[in-house]
């Protein structure tokens, strides 16, 4: 396995370092750590005197960023000293140079630090984490920083919507090598079509409704969805189960975008796991349509997985 870490030298970089130890990852792995420069970043540490007078300040922006990278490979090191890890320095737009890095690298995994969920976190996070989300060739882990008895890290949160897709997520899930004891919620979530008849046709008697051929398509079609997110997600415990974790399951009727959300928030969830795309704008199983809220206003570890890395 090939994971790729972007490293800017700030506590939730510093935090998703620390979070690789939760990812389940190999003792093969490879890891290159990439910090990069641009206008602003990193502080200077060498004043125009330390520089001398004929040195470049772009040669001190980079051998400070140099320090960087190579601290935190040294502290991945560490952390798992059969991995073989590497850093290395680099000028430019922080999303352009880490999507040609991996282009050009091809990990399975980017890791990023969230940079939190106020408004200049959201900024921040808009600014580089969604761009990634959205466009790196791979899958993308975010992590931000620990807050007291929020989450547990031994709890990983795999939404699936019964597709392709998803499966690639299950076998990516399955493959880790997790600690003994680590807990996994499969959860599906699938808003029901079936209208509340006092909210959207108050002039109608309920019983009046109720008999239209319509309606009782679709409350059949309802139900046969939920019957088949059922199957799914009793097959997919199974699956993971086999790879040995502790495995409970739920199907939940409502919008994907909250409740992925309110579930980890209630089961302290260390990790969610969600696909990155969904199953085309008429489908009512969009979990990737939602994969921009999850990694925004989740409180945990966010993984999220493209189609086909899986198989």
């Amino acid at each position: 396995m090939k994971i790729l870490i972007g490293y800017d030298g700030s506590a939730c970089a510093d935090a998703a370092l620390e979070d690789l130890t939760y990812g389940g990852f190999p003792s093969n792995t490879e890891a290159l750590v990439v910090s990069v420069a641009h206008a602003g970043w990193p502080p200077p540490t060498h004043s125009s005197k330390d520089q001398g007078q004929f040195a470049s300040p772009w040669n001190a922006t980079m051998k400070d960023t140099e320090a960087y990278a190579n601290k935190a490979g040294l502290r991945v090191q560490s952390l798992f000293p059969a991995w073989k890890v590497s850093s290395e320095p680099l000028w430019g737009d922080p999303t352009d140079i880490l999507l040609k890095t991996a282009e050009h690298w091809k990990p399975d995994v980017l890791v990023l630090g969230s940079h939190g969920r106020g408004a200049l976190g959201r900024l921040a996070l808009g600014s580089v984490s969604l761009k990634l989300v959205h466009h790196a060739p791979c899958a993308v882990r975010i992590s931000r920083l620990p807050k007291e008895d929020s989450v547990d890290r031994s709890r990983i949160l795999i939404a699936i919507d019964g597709s392709e897709h998803a499966e690639s997520m299950l076998g990516i899930v399955a493959r880790r090598f997790w600690p003994e004891g680590t807990q996994a919620k499969v959860i599906a979530i699938l808003q029901t079509l079936v209208p509340t008849v006092g909210d959207l046709v108050p002039t109608l008697e309920g019983r009046t409704f109720a008999t239209e051929p319509a309606f009782n398509v679709i409350e059949a079609e309802d139900a046969r969805q939920l019957d088949r997110l059922h199957d799914v997600v009793d097959a997919s415990a199974e699956r993971l189960e086999s790879a040995g974790l502790n495995v409970s399951s739920t199907v939940v009727d409502g919008d994907a975008r909250t409740s992925i959300l309110k579930e980890a928030t209630q089961w302290h969830a260390g990790t969610i796991f969600v696909g990155a795309r969904g199953l085309g704008a008429m489908d009512r199983l969009l979990l990737g349509s939602v994969s921009t809220a999850v990694v925004t206003h989740a409180g945990c570890i966010v993984e999220v997985v493209r189609p086909g890395l899986g198989d």
